[in-house]
């Protein structure tokens, strides 16, 4: 019994501190990428909104985000109900409130993260103070990018699941 606690724990570590790395590659060039590939596809939003959609994570600061296939990927979702945050930064669960303006604006309250320590904490680190600084957000062909005043996008995101 002993040894089968033991290994789920180890388990739940391994796999729960998953996480994707920053990588080099520029923002815009993933974009550019994830934009051909979706009109090669024929794949197109069919409308243009922020709530209830899971927007995961391809860009921060300008660094590409690298998936790698044993790792959950880094996700938000706002959700209409009371406009709760929900989401996961790639080490840790997210939450917190958001709220929107007219005029694309957007602002994130109280955004918090469950305490797990994994090897790319610093690449969530950068994640959520991006979240605590953006003002203002626009949406095209499936890419959500979150700004700063009129700065170059802060946090990049692909559409992946509308329902």
């Amino acid at each position: 019994m002993y040894k089968i606690i033991i290994s789920m724990c180890l388990s739940f570590f391994i796999f729960g501190c998953a996480s994707s790395s920053i990588e080099n590659q520029s923002t815009s060039e993933k974009i550019e990428s994830i934009i051909e590939q979706k009109s090669d596809n024929n794949e197109t939003v069919e409308e243009v909104r922020i709530q209830e959609v899971h927007w995961k994570l391809i860009g921060v600061m300008g660094k590409a985000v690298v998936e790698n296939t044993n790792e959950r990927e880094a996700y938000i979702i706002l959700k209409l109900e009371n406009n709760r945050l929900q989401g996961f930064g790639g080490c840790n669960v997210l939450m917190g409130s958001y709220g929107l303006e007219q005029g694309n604006k957007i602002a994130f309250f109280k955004v918090a993260s469950t305490m797990m320590a994994c090897p790319r904490l610093a690449d969530e680190s950068a994640f959520l103070k991006v979240l605590n600084q953006v003002d203002n957000y626009t949406i095209e062909e499936g890419v959500l990018m979150l700004h700063k005043g009129k700065k170059a996008s802060l946090a990049t995101f692909e559409a992946v699941y509308i329902p």
